[in-house]
């Protein structure tokens, strides 16, 4: 190989690396779109601070919470943080899935919003299919950082 492809190799090779970097780092990468289908993930999902968040925004996104799953055995599966703000995956065998309720954990570990006890299972790991900017299959809309039914709670009260 002579010097000139040597050159052209490396500063072909430099600029792949730079945008792999850069794709790590992005703020925006598909949000509201089902991982699943570009993706091999187990599940994977977006978490936003509003109901009606758009797709492929980081606007109204919740930076920093990621999605857990406590499976009706007890059992906790951690999600961890994905490309884009408000983006987080599951990488795993999904064999021991069952009826699962969906957590969302914020930056500091804690359960800041859960679905119902149990109304999950294993059909239901992408979790973008579902919880779109108007919600699909029974979903509210989209994954909150915020509890959904206390908050539609206060608002019936404070309409009576």
């Amino acid at each position: 190989m002579n010097n000139k492809t040597k050159i052209l190799l490396g500063l072909a090779l430099s600029l792949l690396t730079v945008g792999c970097e850069q794709e790590a780092n992005s703020v925006v990468h598909n949000q509201g779109v089902n991982c699943l289908e570009c993706h091999s993930f187990s599940s994977a999902g977006t978490v936003y601070n509003n109901l009606r968040g758009k797709n492929n925004t980081s606007d109204g996104t919740a930076n920093g919470y990621k999605i857990q799953l406590l499976l009706s055995n007890k059992q906790v599966i951690q999600y961890q943080q994905a490309i884009g703000h408000g983006n987080s995956l599951w990488n795993g065998d999904t064999g021991a899935i069952n009826d699962f309720t969906a957590q969302i954990i914020d930056p500091n570990g804690k359960v800041g919003n859960s679905s119902l006890k149990n109304s999950h299972n294993v059909g239901r790991l992408a979790c973008n299919s579902c919880h779109t900017q108007d919600g699909l299959n029974g979903a509210p809309g989209r994954l909150v950082n915020y509890t959904y039914y206390k908050t539609l709670a206060k608002k019936i009260q404070e309409n009576n």
